[in-house]
């Protein structure tokens, strides 16, 4: 593992460019109190009324990205990820993309409001949406890395459906970006966000230009921005995964390796052969038996300097008797040999967590006045995005042991197994870095319209626009060559002058049996035969054209009667290609893919009303209603074929009402409708044939042993067994066939209802300033779309405890041809499920207090409890709640204090980022038969610890203002180095881990950062 220490040079870029402004600077008087987002204009969730966070109908947060720099957050995805309306639950960031199969593709990062999805939350900029952007053909959701922040003024996120305003996707809410457009002179900025270790540092340099003119403005802006890799080696808590479990009286249960006197390191086996026990003669001379359950044997090589403390097997004693050479003993059959199993390799310490990614990007934005009514507008921006990913991954073959027959010497009927003797399977199973992928996006998007007011119709405003967005994505994977692979299994002669059916290449042998080529030492032929890359292609594009007018209808005694409406027509088209490995069903261990492609055309007409009620009343001081409607209607097209399905009036509304009781106090609710139309790729995927190996899929395949060694749960075992599935079932003579297409025709359009009930307080304090808002909120979605696994699907199957009627279990069958406990077609298309639930309470706080002559503060908080977190599967499905586990905290919470001091420019800036404690311990219990602990015979009595506890993260900066012109903020990101907390690695498959920390965004990987952020302005 690195342990370079953080050295102060590598901030000097950011030092000397601080240096120079305060060089040239002479103090100033005024002080930065930070932005108040209280009195920010909200433009989100209405088209007719401009208000602010604390008196509009909907509950709105207004984001600060000055206040985010202050934290130590130099881009949207960090921002919008750590916010409590998205940290309650896991967000997909590029540490996520990169190490699990995620809508977008590796290193995209997106934002999901609730829980619900990213494909539920719609991202807008400017109040117009913003096609999507990623690699690969799950392309749905706007990536976060095509933004830059410096062109930021604020982001405004609508925490309720919206689709009766914005159209389909705005399940969970809105997420608008606002660009500054104020922006007089030349702006230049720098920042750098360090680690106090190496890896995952962050570097970025921007420049923004604006002219404000008589008759408009016009802004341009560059960023570019470097994050170096953070690999699991660079950090102590992502290195080595210990199993921290522990045994009933509280001590470490955790096997110690005698080879370093550490606890051991958990993983994946790597560097073994694997004896399948055909023949029940896998026993030591002194009568032990190393088979569990009947189950295959583990072979390790004892490397030079190694002394594994192990009995090897004997000469065979008869004929048939098993036999390995010198230097292999069998492992993992018990306490002290399952102690030196090696199951972390070097490899796995140079897994990205973090990808290398390095983003340009290029804002413009201008408005000019054509007329007194009438005003030209437009937008532009382009991002490239590259992203390198460093990976491993096992490979395996299989044969017969040399002479599987006894027949003695010169008989041998697996070419690579000579010195193996015994009527024995062997799946000899190595490790590899040639595991690699790389990403490089493009994502162009413009923007031009009229807007202006009528004339004739003094009150009344109109505005026309149209937008394209393109998105390019080219994904690089090194694959393994299946047919390279397979001219190794059951091989029975050299292949030397044969020629590989797909990749056409001249066949070589490989020596299965060769410690060093299965612990990932391989040659450059060997590599040139087994390996190679593919280039994939990822072209969306959206076209979308929109008319609207907004205006008053009649003055009422309450005030105007304001309606707006309007009509869109988008088009969204995708095309996916793969590369030509996958597209020839050649990358080994991997299903094959098509081409996904198709289009779909959307047309929306809508409207909105406001009316108000009361005014200037005793216990009304303003009330107002406010509806909205809207249609819309989707017809989608495939590209191979030309079929095509259409979705008609889908009608959707909301009814809100907002109500100042008093000045001080104000009261609001909607109830609303949503809406999803199913995606491109959702309804497009080509069909996709794969033929995997039975243990890549069966959890009962060898589910004796396995529940022996801790992988499956009791319940899981318990469901195998009374599928009649022998306890040492391990037939690899027939594969599993995974079949899955795309839901055209078949798919419906999401529904979802949202309800806001909640209060603002407005008290007039004197010198202190307070602002309050509670919100509770209840969102229910039916028919979510979803795909869910060729495993999952399995695996969901026997972990429920409605075997064999979950509806998962109708989605495989179980049985071939000679192969009657063999898992023989499992279905893997997208479907409908019936539903998922989402209700809390979001709490907003602002202290503004003048303390004379001791400057100023203010202090702002964002809370959010998560009350309820319930899916159903399909409907008769038990509901199921992740509320309050691992990866789904019920509360969060982020605090900000900024103190205004005496000094003459000079703000201390404090903040905290809370997350809640969570317990996964009793779904553990549940899938464990109730029992908190597991007994084996091979690591005895151990219990998981799947309990998080709250967890804190402080933030503190120091900011100095020189004239208005120059800005410099140093400061600390976690301050006391706050570890992502631990649970136990082997918790039954219960919590999804990356090595030995949860798969949760909640928690930050880099550790202690430095940052610094300067500005100048010209």
């Amino acid at each position: 593992m690195k342990t370079r220490r953080f050295s102060v040079g590598k901030l000097a870029c950011g030092v000397a460019f601080a240096g120079i402004a305060m060089g040239n600077a002479a103090p100033a008087m005024s002080q930065d109190n930070g932005a108040d987002a209280g009195d920010v204009i909200v433009v989100t969730g209405t088209r007719i009324a401009k208000v602010t966070t604390y008196n509009s109908a909907d509950p709105v947060t207004v984001i600060d990205p000055d206040l985010a720099k202050r934290e130590g957050r130099f881009d949207i995805a960090a921002t919008l990820q750590s916010a409590p309306m998205a940290a309650g639950s896991t967000q997909i960031t590029s540490a996520i993309s990169s190490n699990f199969v995620t809508n977008g593709g590796e290193g995209a990062q997106t934002v999901d409001l609730r829980g619900l999805g990213a494909n539920r939350t719609l991202v807008l900029l400017n109040g117009r949406r913003l096609g999507p952007a990623g690699t690969r053909g799950a392309v749905s959701s706007f990536d976060l890395n095509a933004l830059p922040m410096s062109i930021v003024n604020n982001v405004q996120v609508l925490k309720t459906g919206a689709s009766s305003v914005y159209g389909s996707d705005a399940i969970a809410g809105v997420v608008n970006i606002v660009t500054r457009q104020d922006t007089d002179g030349l702006q230049l900025a720098v920042n750098a966000n360090v680690p106090t270790e190496a890896g995952g540092e962050q570097y970025r340099v921007s420049a923004i230009w604006g002219k404000i003119f008589d008759r408009g403005h016009l802004t341009i802006a560059g960023d570019y921005a470097h994050v170096n890799e953070l690999a699991r080696g660079d950090r102590s808590y992502l290195s080595c995964a210990e199993a921290y479990t522990f045994r009933p009286d509280g001590s470490r249960a955790d096997l110690v390796d005698p080879r370093t006197g550490e606890y051991m390191c958990e993983g994946n086996a790597w560097g073994h052969v694997w004896v399948f026990n055909s023949s029940d003669n896998l026993q030591l001379d002194d009568g032990t038996d190393t088979s569990i359950g009947g189950g295959p044997v583990l072979l390790q090589y004892q490397y030079p300097g190694q002394d594994l403390g192990l009995p090897a097997f004997g000469a065979p004693a008869f004929p048939g008797d098993f036999g390995a050479p010198a230097g292999w003993y069998p492992v993992a059959y018990d306490q002290q040999s399952t102690a030196v199993e090696n199951l972390f390799h070097p490899y796995m310490e140079e897994q990205t967590v973090i990808p290398e990614t390095e983003l340009y990007s290029v804002y413009a934005d201008g408005a000019y006045d054509i007329t007194d009514n009438a005003e030209l507008f437009g937008e532009f921006l382009f991002n490239r995005r590259k992203t390198y990913q460093n990976g491993w991954r096992q490979f395996w073959t299989y044969g017969p042991t040399g002479d599987p027959f006894g027949m003695g010497a010169g008989n041998a009927f697996n070419y690579w197994g000579g010195g193996f003797t015994g009527l024995n399977l062997l799946s000899p199973t190595g490790i590899t870095d040639h595991d690699d992928s790389s990403q490089e996006v493009e994502y162009y998007r413009g923007v031009a319209g009229l807007r202006g007011d009528f004339v004739a119709a003094p009150g009344w405003s109109w505005q026309i626009h149209g937008q394209y967005s393109r998105n390019i994505g080219h994904y690089r994977n090194e694959r393994i060559l299946e047919d390279a692979l397979l001219t190794s299994e059951n091989q029975m002669a050299s292949c030397v002058g044969a020629v590989t059916p797909i990749s056409g290449r001249p066949c070589i042998d490989l020596p299965w049996t060769d410690p060093y080529f299965l612990a990932g030492d391989l040659t450059a032929e060997q590599v040139g035969f087994l390996f190679d890359w593919e280039d994939g292609r990822t072209l969306y594009t959206q076209l979308a054209g929109e008319f609207s007018l907004n205006g008053t209808v009649v003055d009422l005694p309450a005030g105007p009667l304001a309606l707006a409406a309007g009509a869109t027509v988008r088009k969204d088209r995708i095309n996916d290609r793969p590369g030509d490995i996958t597209l020839a069903g050649n990358a080994w261990g991997s299903t094959a893919a098509g081409i996904t492609a198709g289009k779909s055309v959307t047309s929306e007409f809508f409207g909105e009303i406001s009316v108000p009620v009361l005014a200037d009343m005793p216990l009304a001081e303003e009330l107002v209603l406010t509806g909205a409607v809207r249609r819309t209607s989707v017809t989608a097209i495939r590209a191979s074929d030309g079929a095509r399905d259409s979705d008609n009036g889908n009608w959707t509304y909301k009814l809100g009402a907002n109500w100042a009781v008093t000045p001080w106090l104000r009261l609001r609710a909607s109830y609303g409708t949503s809406f999803r139309a199913p995606a491109l790729f959702e309804q497009f995927l080509a069909d996709e044939t794969g033929f995997l190996d039975q243990r890549q899929v069966d959890p009962c395949f060898l589910w004796a042993p396995n529940l022996a060694f801790g992988g499956i749960s009791q319940r899981v075992a318990d469901n195998c067994a009374a599928a009649g599935v022998p306890g040492d079932y391990a037939d690899q003579s027939v594969q599993v066939t995974s079949v899955a297409r795309g839901g055209l025709g078949q798919l419906k359009a999401e529904t979802s209802t949202a309800k806001v009930v909640g209060f603002v307080l407005t008290p007039d304090l004197g010198a202190t300033r307070l602002r309050l808002a509670v919100d509770y909120f209840d969102i229910d979605v039916k028919g979510e779309i979803a795909r869910r696994g060729v495993r999952n699907i399995v695996e969901g199957c026997y972990a429920s405890d409605d075997v064999p009627n979950d509806p998962l279990c109708s989605l495989f069958s179980r049985g071939q041809p000679g192969a009657p406990y063999a898992i023989g077609e499992v279905v893997n298309s997208y479907v409908n499920i019936a539903r998922q639930e989402n209700r809390g309470l979001d709490a907003s706080l602002l202290v503004e207090q003048d303390l004379g002559r001791f400057g100023s503060v203010s202090f702002s908080s964002d809370m959010t409890w998560q009350i309820r977190d319930n899916y159903q599967l399909f409907a008769g499905s038990p509901l199921e709640s992740d509320n309050g586990e691992v990866g789904s905290p019920e509360w969060v919470g982020d605090f900000r204090l900024n103190w205004a001091t005496p000094l003459p420019g000079f703000s201390l800036f404090y903040g905290m980022n809370v997350i809640g404690g969570t317990s996964s311990q009793a779904e553990f219990e549940a899938n464990n038969g109730g029992d908190p602990c597991i007994t084996t015979p091979l690591r005895g009595t151990y219990c998981p610890d799947l309990t998080t506890p709250a967890t804190f993260y402080h933030n503190l900066s120091l900011t100095k203002r020189f004239e208005d012109r120059f800005s410099v903020t140093f400061g600390v990101n976690n301050l006391f180095d706050t570890a992502p907390p631990r649970i136990s690695v082997l918790n039954g498959n219960t919590v999804p881990m990356i090595g030995p920390i949860i798969n949760a965004s909640q928690y930050p990987l880099f550790g202690r950062r430095l940052f610094i952020n300067a500005t100048a302005d010209f």
